[in-house]
């Protein structure tokens, strides 16, 4: 039994010291690829940030390590970010796949613990080179580094009572989804097609909602309806998003509540006044809103409002990252609903993205006048147009 004891002993052995060897090597490699990179930073739309790089910082034995990266303080359009080091920590034996991103200058790794879509690692050129010393260390250390490569089913055609949704390429910008005129009761399904076909669209990558404009009208039913509807969104490698994401147990402080109501009163004001000069500054840049495009509201209240109305704010709640806006962070949703002489429905949703304490940017407008002229005329009936502040 002692022989035997031996024997087996002396036949681990060498196994787990070439697995600790390729644990140091592999860890002590990655190190020295990552820490000598400056990774770009990009704005919502997918565009580098000038001048302004992240940095890596690795440290690891074992099956374990840690990446902390660091962001330099930087201006996006009219948003200040601070300086912040974000860390992410690397269960080896855990991991379930890593890969080389379409671009190849990216190595991403998931696996639990990590984000869904994988902690994408900025190489540049030697991404080939770093994704070889992680699979040494995954393999040692008793993970995956490949699996089966899912392909996405085609977009189903759009159902009988359901507008058709084509996607435009923007050069240098991403892409844009159109739609023709369909009844405010479909927004909710056209949306969840869009934010569908979107990341059909982008595959591996993320998609990145940004502007989103309509206009209101009535179908050939008389129903109250959307018009010219269009969604953009680009598709980015997220290694390095400049979006701070929120924690997900934060809420808002009594300030921030407050904050909030003297932000939404003060925007809605500017409406009222036809003050695009002030009021377009508190819209995000990213929505590349156009003068014309924010008058179009106070221009329906000139031409039918009547005389001079009112109109009141309710905050319907707050949320952390939520799914489909434009960028990770803290979010505030405003119903408006208006009331003036002789228009029939005056509503709709502000979403505030709250930048720092203090500081908001309205992301999201939606908006809808129905003048009492459209009921008498015919073009729509009453009816139709209360659904429109029911949505």
């Amino acid at each position: 039994m002692r022989l035997l004891f031996s024997a087996l002993i002396a036949t681990l052995l060498p196994a787990t010291a070439g697995a600790q060897n390729n644990q140091t090597t592999g860890q002590n490699e990655i190190k020295a690829l990552l820490e000598r990179v400056r990774a770009p930073m990009y704005t919502a739309s997918g565009a580098t940030v000038p001048g302004k790089t992240a940095t890596y910082s690795f440290s690891g034995t074992g099956c374990t390590a840690r990446l902390e990266v660091s962001y330099p303080s930087h201006q996006i359009g009219t948003t200040a970010h601070a300086a912040r080091t974000e860390a992410t920590d690397f269960r080896w034996a855990t991991v379930r796949s890593t890969r080389l991103s379409n671009s190849d200058q990216y190595v991403v790794v998931s696996g639990p613990g990590l984000p869904e879509r994988g902690r994408y690692l900025y190489a540049g050129a030697m991404a080939t080179a770093l994704k070889a010393a992680i699979d040494r260390v995954v393999r040692a250390c008793g993970g995956q580094t490949s699996q089966p490569v899912l392909v996405s089913p085609p977009a189903p055609p759009a159902p009988p009572s359901q507008p058709a949704i084509r996607i435009e390429t923007i050069p240098g910008k991403g892409y844009a989804a159109v739609v023709g005129t369909f009844p405010v009761t479909q927004l909710a399904s056209v949306s969840d097609r869009i934010s569908v076909l979107a990341k059909q669209r982008c595959g591996r990558l993320s998609a990145r909602m940004g502007r989103y404009k309509y206009f209101t009208s009535t179908d050939a039913q008389g129903r109250a309806a959307l018009t010219q509807y269009r969604s953009s969104f680009s598709c980015y490698d997220p290694a390095t998003d400049p979006y701070e994401r929120a924690p997900a147990d934060w809420r808002p402080s009594a300030q921030d509540q407050a904050d909030l109501t003297a932000f939404a009163q003060r925007y809605m004001g500017l409406l009222d006044r036809s003050d695009y000069v002030a009021g377009m500054p508190m819209m995000e840049p990213m929505l590349e809103v156009e003068k014309d495009e924010w008058l179009s509201v106070p221009n329906m209240l000139k031409q039918h409002a009547g005389g001079q109305g009112r109109w009141t704010l309710q905050t319907l709640g707050w949320a952390n990252n939520p799914e489909g806006a434009s960028h990770p962070g803290r979010y505030a949703f405003v119903k408006v609903t208006g009331s003036y002489p002789r228009i029939a429905a005056y509503c709709g949703t502000l979403v505030i993205y709250r930048q720092r304490p203090g500081s908001y940017l309205i992301t999201q407008q939606n908006l809808s006048v129905i003048p009492e002229s459209w009921i008498s005329s015919g073009r729509t009936t009453r009816a139709e147009a209360l659904k429109t502040c029911d949505k």
